[in-house]
């Protein structure tokens, strides 16, 4: 299973669009992996997770045939994790020759809603996935939980099964619930990667807050931990990051060099 990082910063991008700061001011001057576009990710070749208006940026920057693309899972209705304008290209005089006509979208009820007020869109078949629920998607399967992110609890986030590989794609949510944990622990299951939300790095946030940083996760891997549900070989990566938190790659890296994690970039790529 290959997992790869399309974009890697939360809404406002880093540097953020309309930002200043000495954190984005220095990002600009750095360029390189300091440059990071809103969240999405790709499974293999054909699946997205999440479809931000950054996402004709992300194909053309990764080489992506969009036609290719059979599924998106959607996280929840957030501007720059959800553009569903960019699903009116799908049709017409816009797409010709798709490899997939139509594409499947898995999506919570709030999204769901968002696209019904628009009309709909042509070629596309969307399907509500709940809480605890798991659908098939080409060779793998995706469970959703509930995400602690919005106060409608309109988000969730994945559980991706395949070619005998468990990934946990745990964004944009603050620390776990107690049922996300229940699930984990009664049908045993073991993560060979995880990918935790790091918005606020070393802001503080409570574990009931939307997001997470360092500390937020350090308690998370400790649970996990505790339930068997990952050890030391669960590859530990931190992604979804704020200007606000000051994500330099460089020093990033050396922040959490010997907690043993990867730092996420824009266009990076971890095969398990």
């Amino acid at each position: 299973m290959k997992l790869t990082y399309l974009g890697t910063a939360a809404a406002e991008g880093f540097p953020a669009v309309f930002c200043g700061c000495r954190h984005c001011t220095e990002a600009r001057r750095l360029g390189g992996k300091n440059i990071r576009t809103r969240s999405q990710a790709l499974i293999d070749s054909s699946i997205l997770i999440d479809l931000p208006a950054d996402t004709y940026h992300h194909f053309l920057t990764n080489q992506i045939d969009g036609s290719r693309i059979s599924t998106v899972f959607i996280t929840h209705p957030h501007q720059d994790h959800f553009y569903p304008e960019e699903l009116n290209m799908r049709h017409g005089a816009f797409a010709h020759d798709m490899l997939h006509t139509d594409l499947e979208i898995y999506c919570t009820e709030a999204v769901m809603k968002q696209m019904a007020d628009a009309g709909g869109y042509e070629n596309v078949k969307a399907h509500v996935i709940a809480p605890f629920e798991t659908v098939k998607a080409e060779n793998y399967e995706f469970t959703a939980f509930p995400a602690r992110h919005t106060d409608n609890n309109s988000g969730v986030f994945y559980m991706i099964k395949g070619d005998g590989k468990t990934i946990l794609y745990a964004h944009d949510t603050g620390y776990f619930y107690d049922e996300v944990f229940e699930y984990i622990e009664k049908n045993s299951i073991r993560f060979d990667l995880i990918s935790f939300d790091c918005t606020n790095i070393d802001i503080p946030i409570p574990d009931n807050g939307h997001h997470m940083g360092i500390p937020n996760i350090e308690r998370l891997i400790e649970k996990l931990t505790s339930l068997g549900a990952m050890n030391s070989d669960t590859v530990k990566i931190i992604n979804h990051f704020s200007h606000n938190a000051a994500p330099i790659h460089h020093i990033l890296e050396e922040r959490v060099k010997d907690k043993g994690w990867l730092v996420s970039y824009d266009s990076m790529s971890v095969e398990i």
